[in-house]
């Protein structure tokens, strides 16, 4: 159950919201940015500064990377029209819609998502929770 929130928190897109895992309750906690920009850091413990861990969010680069693999391993031109387009993401995502791959797609996300948690579990050496991937 936490993986799931820890992918979900990874794909969430809106700038003004960051995710933190608490490893010694092992939940994610959602900190929304204030309108000066700064994040309100409320939950963080000056004295246990290791808890809580940022959880990183995906870049447009990855998910658009993502995409042209998606669309090399499926060879649709309308995929890869929709690559070429002034917004790449929207029209990747109707065509994937029209094409009726939208399934196809999230389960490929999915799996493209739990490896770079995994990785970033190895990274930050949160091993209890890499068994929960396994």
């Amino acid at each position: 159950m936490l993986i799931e929130k820890l992918m979900v928190a990874y794909l969430d897109d809106k700038a003004h919201h960051i995710y933190y895992l608490d490893k010694h309750d092992q939940v994610i906690l959602l900190d929304s940015m204030e309108t000066e920009g700064l994040p309100h850091l409320e939950f963080l413990d000056a004295d246990e500064p290791e808890r809580f861990v940022e959880v990183p969010k995906i870049l447009n680069v990855e998910s658009f990377s993502w995409m042209v693999e998606f669309e090399s391993l499926n060879q649709h031109n309308d995929l890869l029209h929709a690559l070429n387009e002034k917004d790449p993401f929207e029209g990747f995502n109707k065509r994937v819609d029209h094409l009726k791959l939208t399934e196809k797609w999230r389960e490929f996300q999915k799996e493209k998502v739990r490896n770079r948690i995994q990785n970033w579990l190895t990274e930050n050496h949160i091993v209890e929770l890499q068994k929960q991937l396994d």
